[in-house]
């Protein structure tokens, strides 16, 4: 049931705990409203997919893979518009936002914290995750960081504008595997499986296939037993599987969350004997062209730097986490925090620089550079490949 978001005993009839209703000054397009709940509202989980249309932003989310309790929810409304829903914690004199993936506007942020600040007096800093804030935040102290990357792209109405946008080799590849496949192979298929239709061996099947490419790569898949756990519970509650078949047998495949406007791909994978097919990249542009027909706007094809996202018109996307504090004299107070955080910051977006370039092997230091690299992530896959099979990530 939606409370109407003006009425306090409306709240409570529904059983929910509602803190306050805050007016704030008028504009031209409206009132400007903020609200606190103690707990979440009914109507958010719609407009949390609405407003960010990302995962980890998403109720669907956070009842399937993580916990609500203790979870405050801040709403933000432009007239009987929302324009920003926050879910936070309050632990140890902080606040801890707990979407991630969203882009938030400045004049949002600065709303959120005064809010918070002048609501919770012990309250000395703020911190968000894997967020794009447009702007410079210049009312409090801040500490910015980038944390985490996506490549997204825009979707046009239908499959033929899509591949139209494509540039000319991107475009011609796609056409000449596909038709080369489908006619060495006529027993090819790809269909798309919804939440509690997909099968579970279709999902663990392409996850090994991920795991297989990984230690070519010599690199090491982050998916274990408990995150393909995770994954299927994901799966049955907002999921999609693009499965590529040859006569039956799987070959490769595509794991995606359906969040709001947003295909979200979790996995891509398909079966090294078909490489000469570019068959990874077709399971990618069959599902990109899956998210076109259900009307979606977006495709996340997730972090990594690979050139087949930029091809199918992935966008580098970077995300910070963001430590903002109620004055000089707070951010002072939480020294270790803010060398912590400056520490952290720092390594991460100095390694993100060093794999950049290594990666690329480009010019006399980082050619060997990159080679080293190789022989460390075989290494590492080797002795992970001797682990027994229950200790192996």
């Amino acid at each position: 049931m939606e409370v109407p978001h003006d009425s306090h005993g409306a709240a409570l009839a529904a059983g929910m705990t509602y803190d306050e209703t805050v007016p704030l000054p008028h504009d031209d397009d409206g009132s400007e409203i903020v609200q606190v709940f103690s707990e979440m509202p009914a109507f958010a989980g719609e407009h949390l997919e609405r407003l960010y249309g990302a995962l980890y932003s998403s109720l669907r989310y956070f009842r399937t893979c993580d916990s609500l309790d203790g979870v405050h929810t801040y709403v933000a409304r432009q007239g009987k518009d929302i324009s920003a829903i926050l879910l936070y914690r309050i632990e140890a004199g902080a606040v801890h936002v707990l979407n991630e993936g969203m882009r938030l506007p400045e004049h949002e942020v600065q709303r959120f914290c005064s809010h918070m600040f002048a609501r919770h007096a012990g309250v000395g800093m703020i911190r968000f995750h894997a967020v794009q804030i447009q702007g410079c935040l210049r009312a409090y102290p801040r500490q910015r960081f980038l944390c985490t990357e996506d490549f997204i792209a825009e979707l046009p109405p239908d499959e033929s504008a899509y591949l139209s946008a494509l540039g000319g080799a991107t475009r011609k590849n796609i056409k000449r595997h596909r038709n080369r496949l489908q006619r060495d192979h006529p027993g090819f298929d790809f269909r798309m499986a919804e939440r509690e239709n997909a099968d579970e061996a279709h999902v663990r099947a392409i996850i090994e296939m991920n795991r297989s490419r990984m230690r070519q790569k010599n690199k090491s898949s982050f998916i274990d037993e408990e995150e393909t756990q995770k994954i299927l519970k994901l799966v049955r509650a907002c999921g999609k599987v693009g499965v590529a078949s040859i006569d039956g047998r799987i070959v490769g495949g595509s794991i995606v969350f359906h969040i709001g406007d947003s295909f979200i791909s979790k996995v891509n994978a398909h079966d090294a004997a078909y490489d000469d097919y570019r068959l990874g990249m077709l399971c990618c542009y069959l599902t990109v062209c899956a998210a076109i027909e259900r009307g979606c706007k977006r495709f996340h094809f997730g972090h990594g730097r690979y050139a087949y996202k930029t091809a199918l018109l992935g966008a580098y996307q970077p995300y910070e986490h963001v430590v903002v504090y109620r004055s000089a004299f707070k951010m002072a107070a939480h020294g270790r925090t803010f060398l912590r955080t400056a520490v952290d910051g720092c390594r991460m977006e100095g390694s993100h620089w060093f794999l950049e370039h290594a990666e690329q092997g480009e010019g006399a230091i980082w050619k060997p550079a990159g080679k080293l690299l190789a022989a460390w992530r075989a290494r590492k896959n080797r002795n992970l490949d001797a682990l027994p099979p229950e200790s192996a990530v």
